[in-house]
């Protein structure tokens, strides 16, 4: 039986996909609601790709939203021609999915589409349920159907106009380095909240004035000519001594306790992981340990909305599991309680700006000295708006077990 669904694209252009890619019917109307022509336009290129070749794909006109008589006639006008349609295809079924739109709209939707005997879908994705209430049943009870993953990281981006270009992790040879440093990469995440202001020198070592890398304007950073010897502020003393040790043997520096302040980053591949990469390679073993099923870390995403990316937005980690996005940026702050904070929150106006009009758990994951300020990062950024999850240092070891949860219930624990 052929069948036609009848779309309102939300701010949520993802959540239009969810039944559209899982129930793949031969024909698609989406109709704008809250969202551009340009919004719409671009999912429709994505049906376009992702179904069969041969499937209607029509978009309509804005719907008017400033009064509800107008409102009322746009959808009478829909289900009109839907029901001339009908008359020459009689088997024809019709499904519609409001999203979510506000209760007036969605009662003049439904009002509408009982002229053609249309089938009305909800789409919970906390309950992972696919409901589908039929406009003739005698029935009261909606067909319930479990929700298929058919978003991945690819789809997410581009039905809110963003493009993946390229992942670090997409590379065997950065998969193999990966593994190759597990426990060293373990090591620093479990003991964070002893190494926090160790870690946090070495990564002002890197990236600070003078620091072992420079960036140049659109190109990959680079060693600074004659900054590979850098000192310390203070002697380390245990645990950081330690931590020192495990590096210099993973030729990632070069430090003895003969010479405790001297220390020596002759490697780009040791400043890039001293300067921020082991947090983001421990995000990504975290996310595989909890069994996400897709993740990718160090993604390039450009936004599709502007002519130039200069600075295309590079988070830590990008992860999809029953078709929800986690969106995840690192942080590791310099020594200092202030200076934490600081960073802190500049780092998750960043992270809001990133991500802004996606509907996706954001994760800040940061190392730095915050329980020993008055007021930690995650107590601020409660009233920065938009919910941003914080794993500080002495939680980054149970970063897998959050992450698993998050996989099974769909939210972050305590949300």
């Amino acid at each position: 039986m052929p069948h036609l669904h009848v779309a309102l694209v939300t701010e949520r252009p993802e959540a239009s996909l969810i039944p559209v890619l899982q129930l793949r019917p031969q024909e698609v109307e989406l109709v704008p609601y809250r969202s551009t022509q340009l919004d719409v336009e671009r999912l429709a290129i994505l049906l376009r790709h992702e179904l069969p070749a041969g499937t209607d794909i029509h978009v309509h006109a804005d719907m008017p939203s400033s009064a509800p008589q107008r409102t009322g006639e746009y959808f009478d006008a829909l289900a009109e021609a839907l029901q001339r349609r009908q008359f020459d295809e009689p088997n024809l079924s019709i499904t519609y999915d409001p999203g979510n739109c506000d209760i007036p709209t969605a009662l003049l939707l439904q009002q509408a589409m009982r002229r053609c005997d249309a089938d009305w879908l909800y789409v919970d994705e906390r309950a992972n349920a696919l409901y589908r209430m039929a406009s003739g049943s005698p029935s009261s009870n909606p067909e319930v159907l479990a929700i298929e993953p058919v978003l991945d990281i690819d789809r997410y981006l581009q039905a809110n106009g963003r493009k993946r270009v390229r992942a670090l992790s997409d590379g065997t040879e950065w998969q193999r380095t990966c593994e190759r440093r597990r426990s060293l990469t373990h090591y620093l995440a479990q003991h964070a909240d002893r190494l926090a202001g160790l870690l946090g020198e070495l990564n002002d070592i890197v990236h600070g004035p003078g620091g072992v890398l420079e960036r140049r304007a659109q190109h990959a950073p680079v060693l600074r000519q004659g900054a590979s010897r850098q000192r310390l502020h203070r002697p380390p003393q245990f645990p950081a001594t330690d931590a020192l040790t495990k590096l210099h043997e993973a030729g990632l520096l070069r430090w003895t306790s003969a010479q405790p302040l001297e220390v020596e980053v002759a490697t780009l591949e040791g400043a890039l992981y001293l300067g921020g990469s082991w947090l983001a390679e421990y995000a990504w073993h975290s996310a595989r340990e909890a069994g996400l099923s897709q993740v990718c870390c160090g993604t390039h995403i450009l936004d599709l909305d502007v002519d130039r990316n200069d600075q295309p937005v590079i988070p830590a980690c990008l992860a999809v599991e029953n078709n929800r996005l986690l969106f995840l940026e690192s942080l590791i702050a310099r020594p200092g309680p202030q200076a934490c904070l600081q960073q802190g929150l500049q780092r998750l106006h960043e992270l809001l700006n990133h991500s802004a009009g996606l509907a996706a758990t954001r994760l800040l994951l940061a190392c730095g000295e915050f329980d020993r300020a008055q007021r930690r990062l995650t107590e601020l950024q409660r009233a920065q708006g938009p919910r941003v999850e914080v794993v500080e240092s002495g939680d980054l070891k149970h970063l897998p077990a959050l992450l698993a949860h998050w996989k099974e219930h769909g939210r972050w624990p305590g949300s």
